[in-house]
């Protein structure tokens, strides 16, 4: 019986990153482009392929030339491969266009990717600000307030309520300091934990949408995706009905993928996808029905959707900008008037005594 040699098995962590997707997409659309086969065009990209995405091309490269399609290969990994990747890969092999199709599909998926990007931008001074308040506040309680109980117990007078605050912070994280620090870690961890399970959705998704500002951002990104999907799938042949359902897989959130399916019956029987959509006015806004219903009547639904996800993205974008640069005076605000607060909680009672020295 042979033995497996451990020494030369790869140890691979981590999984397929939207970069290396994009790239898998480019060089499968570059061997194609060239004249390679199918197979010829993975052994390629697969050579170029580093960590988990070089294993899975190994199998689905053994499966291609075993027999099986090239979709049926990435369907195989939806861990690492959207049903929109698959179906779009599908519709150009059977169609005898999968080089059109993957240059739409690496079109797609370099827009997605940008549009993430600015996402992250956006967020990411705000994000850096929160932390630092979060830090600063557990720095003070920490290091600060312990140190500070001695000198308060031992004064004659009485406190200013912001003082009395900040000693009941300073006694608690005295005597239970390591427990509050473990549970406040151990806290985020769950609710992190918690937010990424499906039992979770209903709610954190319901959040999502309503949420004070943030909420009409994330249904623009929504719509955006919706649209982007459906731009796509139709530009490729795929009737509306299909693309509705493919899209209710690549749409994340749990109310939009109940009301994308809630909305493909009435489309088989033939109703209006302006008009089902209608029936959903908290995730889909009245200039977003407005504009499809425009694209249905003049028989351009491709190109209507083409054009919301563009005037979509480009909002979300403005909306984004500005977000970020109304939340940066408002932690910068926060940051001061907590900084204040201890100040003052610190210096009162010090001023009070030295005021009463005659």
């Amino acid at each position: 019986m042979a033995k497996t040699n451990w020494k030369n098995k790869e140890i691979v962590i981590g999984g397929v990153s939207t970069k290396d997707r994009l790239i898998l997409v480019r060089q499968l659309y570059a061997g194609i482009r060239a004249g390679y086969g199918v197979a010829d065009s993975l052994d390629l990209a697969r050579e170029q392929a580093k960590g988990r995405l070089k294993q899975v091309l190994e199998s689905i490269s053994e499966n291609v030339r075993k027999g099986s399609y090239l979709y049926e290969s990435f369907a195989l990994y939806p861990k690492y491969f959207s049903p929109l990747f698959v179906n779009l890969i599908k519709t150009g092999e059977l169609s005898g266009s999968l080089e059109e199709s993957l240059g739409r599909l690496f079109t797609i998926m370099d827009k997605e990717r940008e549009f993430k990007l600015k996402v992250r931008s956006a967020m990411t001074y705000p994000t850096f600000v929160l932390i630092a308040v979060v830090g600063l506040g557990l720095s003070v309680a920490i290091f600060i307030l312990p140190n500070l109980l001695p000198l308060f117990r031992s004064l004659d007078i009485d406190l200013p309520v912001s003082t009395q605050v900040l000693l009941f912070f300073a006694e608690l994280f005295e005597n239970y300091g390591r427990q509050v620090f473990w549970g406040f870690i151990f806290t985020v961890i769950a609710l992190v934990w918690v937010a990424h399970r499906k039992f979770s959705r209903p709610v954190t998704h319901y959040m999502q949408l309503k949420m004070p500002l943030m909420g009409s951002l994330y249904r623009k990104i929504m719509m955006a995706r919706f649209s982007r999907t459906l731009e796509s799938l139709l530009g490729s042949g795929i009737p509306i009905d299909e693309g509705l359902e493919i899209s209710s897989d690549v749409i994340t959130n749990h109310y939009y993928q109940n009301a994308i399916r809630d909305i493909i019956p009435l489309v088989k029987k033939g109703s209006q996808l302006g008009e089902a959509i209608k029936k959903y006015p908290l995730l889909f806004d009245d200039l977003f029905v407005k504009m499809l219903a425009l694209g249905e009547n003049t028989g351009g639904l491709e190109s209507s959707f083409g054009y919301i996800g563009d005037y979509l993205e480009e909002e979300t974008d403005h909306q984004m900008k500005n977000l970020s640069t109304s939340l940066e005076p408002i932690l910068l605000i926060f940051v001061g008037l907590l900084v204040g607060f201890v100040a003052i909680s610190i210096l009162g009672p010090i001023y009070s005594i030295t005021g009463n020295i005659r």
